[in-house]
C-alpha cells in the first residue's frame, strides 16, 4: 500500500556524534523490532515499532524517515493481523505523514477489518447489509458528540430532506444522489414577520440592507478609502433567544442574506437514540472544500445550530466487547469535524453563525474554540411584533379575520413565533374538519382559537388563567347565540 520512503532494516549511523541518548533509544527500538519480525514474531515487533515512533515523537519535533517507515510496517502487520483498534490507533499516528491516496487506502482498509470484526460476532453478509442499508437511510454524514455521550465517526449516508444533502469529508467515500423535489429557499428578511428589532441589530452590522443604494454608495466609499475589497468579518456570532426555533429561523434568513455558500451542522438522534452530528449544504449553492486539508476554501458561511446541545467530542468507548468495537474506530469523524470547524474559525473569508436558547450553558470546550463572540438577543416577540404576526395570520387564513387581534395578541405574550404560527394553523385546521363534517361552513370560533393559544401557555401564567376566563365566557356566547337560534326556529 505504501512507497518505501526508507529500507526498514536500516538504523541510524550509531557513530554520528550528532545523536544523543535519546536517539539510540529509538533506534534500539527499530532494531529491536526488526530482528523480531526476522525471528518470526511479528507481533512483538508491531508493539516494538509502535514504542519507537513514541518514543521519537516525545524526544523531537521532527520524526526520521526510518521512524516513520517503521510504524508503516506496523500498520502492515496490524492488518495482516486483524488487529482493528490498533490499526486505528497507527492510522491517527501515522495520518500527518501520509498523502491523500494513502488516507484513503487506509480508510478503505479499515473498513475491511470492520466487516470482518462483525462476521467473527456472527453475523452474515446479508445482516451486514441490512445494517448498512439501515445506517445508510438513518444517519446523514454525521459524527457522534452529544452532551454525555460519545464521539463518533462520519457515516456516509443519503440526504433526508430535499433541501439538503449529505457532506462528506475525506477518506469516507461518497454518497449516490437521489433524485429530490426542487429546493426551497430559506426565508430572507423581508419574508419574516415579527422579527424587527432583530433585524434592526443585524442592520447595525451592515447585514440585510444591500438593498439600500445609498448604503451600497457607503460601503464602496469605504471600500475605496480603506482599501478593502469587501465588509471585513467579524467575530462569530451566536443567535441566542428564550425560544431555540426562532433563533434558528432568524439565523438561516441570515445566511440568505449573505448570499454565500454555507454549511449548515446540527445534532439529531439516529434510530438507536444515539446523538448524530448531521453535516449539511445546500445541492445549488455548495462551498468549496479542500479535503486534502479538511477546510472551506473562499467566502463561505459555516452555521453551527443548537451549539448549546453540544458537548466536547469524548474519547469514552462502551465496556463490552460489541461497544467497543463500534466505538473504537469512533474519534476519526469527530476530529474531522471539530478540524473543519477550526479552520473555518481561522479563515478570514469565512463567517460563523450559531444558534441556542437560554436555559442550557455552551460548553466551555466550545466557547473557548469559538470566542470571540457577537451576541445577538433575538427575544420573544414584542407587543408590536406579535400584532404583525397576527395579522399576517389572519391575512392567509380568512377565517380568522373576525378575531379580536387585541385579545389574540395580549393572550399570546411569551410565545415564541413557531408557537404562535402553530396554534393558528391548528385552530384553522378544525374548523375545516368540521367544514367538511357538516357540509357548511365553520369559521374559527374565539373559544377554539384560545383554547390552542392555551396549549402553548405555562399552566401557571396570568395569560392562561385568562384564557381560561376567556375560553368560558365564549363558549356561554356561543350557546346564547344557539339558543336564540332555535327560539327563532320554533317561532
Amino acid at each position: 500500500m505504501f512507497e518505501n520512503d526508507a529500507d526498514a532494516n536500516s538504523s541510524p549511523n550509531q557513530n554520528n556524534n550528532t545523536q544523543n541518548d535519546h536517539t539510540d533509544s529509538y533506534a534500539e527500538y527499530l532494531a529491536r523490532a526488526t530482528q523480531a519480525c526476522d525471528q518470526g514474531d511479528s507481533v512483538l515487533g508491531m508493539h516494538l515499532y509502535l514504542a519507537a515512533f513514541e518514543r521519537a515523537a516525545q524526544d523531537s519535533r521532527m520524526i526520521d524517515a526510518v521512524v516513520i517507515e517503521g510504524m508503516r510496517r506496523a500498520w502492515q502487520l496490524a492488518c495482516q493481523h486483524k488487529e482493528r483498534s490498533l490499526a486505528e490507533y497507527i492510522f491517527e499516528r501515522l495520518e500527518p505523514y501520509l498523502t491523500s491516496e494513502e488516507i484513503t487506502q487506509c480508510a478503505s482498509q479499515l473498513q475491511k477489518l470492520a466487516l470482518d470484526k462483525l462476521e467473527e460476532f456472527g453475523l452474515t453478509k446479508e445482516d451486514l447489509e441490512d445494517m448498512t442499508e439501515m445506517i445508510s437511510q438513518d444517519f446523514n454524514a454525521g459524527s457522534l458528540f452529544g452532551k454525555g455521550g460519545q464521539s463518533g465517526k462520519l457515516l456516509s449516508g443519503s440526504a433526508q430532506s430535499p433541501s439538503t444533502q449529505a457532506f462528506l469529508l475525506p477518506t469516507l467515500g461518497s454518497v449516490g444522489e437521489k433524485k429530490s423535489e426542487p429546493v426551497l429557499a430559506n426565508p430572507s428578511y423581508k419574508d419574516l414577520i415579527g422579527f424587527g428589532a432583530a433585524i434592526k441589530t443585524m442592520q447595525s452590522f451592515g447585514v440585510g440592507i444591500d438593498d439600500d443604494p445609498g448604503f451600497d454608495e457607503f460601503v464602496k466609499t469605504l471600500h475605496a478609502r480603506h482599501g478593502l475589497s469587501r465588509v471585513p468579518i467579524s467575530d462569530a456570532f451566536l443567535f441566542r433567544c428564550p425560544a431555540r426555533e426562532d433563533a434558528n429561523q432568524f439565523m438561516m434568513a441570515t445566511v440568505t442574506e449573505m448570499r454565500l455558500p454555507s454549511i449548515c451542522m446540527r445534532m439529531e438522534e439516529n434510530l438507536q437514540g444515539m446523538p448524530v452530528l448531521c453535516v449539511m449544504t445546500s445541492t445549488n449553492n455548495q462551498p468549496h472544500l479542500n479535503l486534502a486539508r479538511n477546510a472551506i476554501e473562499g467566502a463561505a458561511v459555516l452555521v453551527l445550530e443548537d451549539i448549546d446541545l453540544w458537548g466536547p467530542p469524548l474519547s469514552d468507548f462502551m465496556a463490552d466487547d460489541m461497544g467497543a468495537f463500534f466505538f473504537s474506530h469512533l474519534s476519526r469523524g469527530a476530529r474531522e469535524a471539530m478540524n473543519l470547524i477550526r479552520s473555518a474559525i481561522e479563515n478570514p473569508e469565512v463567517y460563523v453563525f450559531m444558534s441556542a436558547g437560554e436555559e442550557e450553558p455552551i460548553d466551555e470546550y466550545f466557547l473557548d474554540l469559538l470566542e470571540p463572540l457577537t451576541t445577538v438577543d433575538v427575544d420573544l416577540p414584542t407587543e408590536k411584533e406579535r400584532a404583525d404576526i397576527w395579522l399576517d395570520v389572519a391575512r392567509k387564513h380568512p377565517s380568522l379575520l373576525a378575531i379580536e387581534n387585541e385579545r389574540l395578541v395580549q393572550y399570546s405574550s411569551g410565545m415564541s413565533r413557531l408557537d404562535i404560527f402553530l396554534a393558528a394553523r391548528e385552530a384553522v385546521e378544525e374548523a375545516y374538519k368540521a367544514s367538511l363534517s357538516s357540509r357548511t361552513y365553520v369559521p374559527v370560533t374565539q373559544s377554539n382559537i384560545f383554547e390552542k393559544i392555551a396549549l402553548y401557555q405555562p399552566l401557571e401564567s396570568d395569560e392562561y388563567i385568562q384564557l381560561e376566563d376567556a375560553v368560558v365566557g365564549s363558549f356561554v356566547t356561543e350557546l346564547d347565540q344557539i339558543d336564540d337560534l332555535l327560539k327563532g326556529n320554533k317561532e
